[in-house]
């Protein structure tokens, strides 16, 4: 009847019951995909661009993010033995995450990426699906040091999220 987060809870409470019950697990992963189908929507990502808001998510929701396409990344930065500074997150390299992979950040609502103390960023690469780890809005940029020139944009298909008005 069109209920689908309402169907999915119910299932999932007869998946606990028995987690052993292949039909029931078959139709929850197909209500899942259902759902993501449901609320996707496209966007592209302006690679030259600091954190750009994509749509809002709500915790313990799924949220799956899929980019594709390709940019041109350049620099002419000196750097010293040990490396690019990462003391600002919102503006410098995310430790851990590859030079020029897409991150991502979930900010409190009405309050800039860059300035949302609270949480960090995280790796998106070419796809991540998980549950939003809080409310608020998703941002996105490449993973790269001030000064670097990023040109062309990559397409990004969001499921779970809210689109920007």
């Amino acid at each position: 009847a069109g209920q689908l987060e309402r169907a999915k809870t119910l299932l999932e409470a007869l998946f606990k019951l028995d987690p052993l019950n292949e039909p029931v697990k078959n139709k929850l992963s197909s209500l899942q995909e259902r759902i993501f189908d449901s609320h996707e929507f496209d966007i592209d990502l302006d690679t030259a661009k600091a954190w750009q808001p994509l749509g809002t998510v709500t915790k313990d929701r799924p949220l799956r993010i899929v980019v594709s396409g390709e940019y041109k990344f350049s620099t002419s930065l000196s750097t010293g033995p040990n490396g690019f500074s990462t003391e600002n997150p919102a503006d410098d390299l995310i430790p851990g995450v590859p030079l020029g992979s897409v991150i991502a950040v979930i900010a409190a609502p009405g309050t800039p990426a860059t300035k949302d103390k609270g949480p960090k960023p995280f790796s998106v690469g070419k796809d991540y699906q998980k549950p939003a780890e809080r409310d608020g809005v998703l941002y996105l940029k490449v993973n790269a040091p001030p000064g670097s020139k990023c040109t062309g944009k990559l397409q990004v298909k969001i499921s779970g999220a809210i689109p920007p008005e």
